[in-house]
C-alpha cells in the first residue's frame, strides 16, 4: 500500500515543537476606538466597576489592533456564542440593577 504523504528532508520526521501559550488575562471592562485602518481594543481590569471599593484606577491588561475584516469576522463570532449562551441559560442582562432584583427575587422564592 502506497503512502500519499511525502517526507522531505530529515529521514525522520521531528516531532512539531511546543508553542507557549499566550499570556491569558481577565477584563471586565473594554473599551473600543478605531483609526481609518485599525480597530483597536483594550481589555481592562475595573475594581471599581460596580461602586468604589479602591482607590485604583482601571488598568489597561490587553490590547488589540485588528483590520476591519478581523474586527467584523470578532463580531461574527462573538454574536454566534452570545446568542448561543442565551439560549442556553436566558438573557444576559446588562443592567446591574435590574440583575440585582433579579437574584434578589430568585433568593427570595427558593
Amino acid at each position: 500500500m502506497s503512502s500519499n504523504v511525502k517526507i522531505v528532508g530529515a529521514e525522520a520526521p521531528t516531532a512539531p515543537r511546543a508553542q507557549p501559550a499566550p499570556a491569558a488575562a481577565y477584563s471586565n471592562v473594554s473599551r473600543v476606538f478605531a483609526t481609518p485602518n485599525e480597530v483597536v481594543l483594550d481589555f481592562a481590569m475595573n475594581l471599581n466597576a460596580f461602586g468604589p471599593l479602591i482607590e485604583e484606577d482601571a488598568r489597561i491588561v490587553s490590547r488589540v489592533a485588528t483590520s476591519y475584516d478581523g474586527a467584523k469576522r470578532l463580531w461574527v463570532h462573538l454574536t454566534q456564542t452570545l446568542q448561543a449562551y442565551e439560549q442556553k441559560y436566558g438573557v444576559i442582562e446588562l443592567d446591574l440593577s435590574k440583575r440585582a432584583k433579579t437574584a434578589d427575587a430568585g433568593a427570595v422564592e427558593k
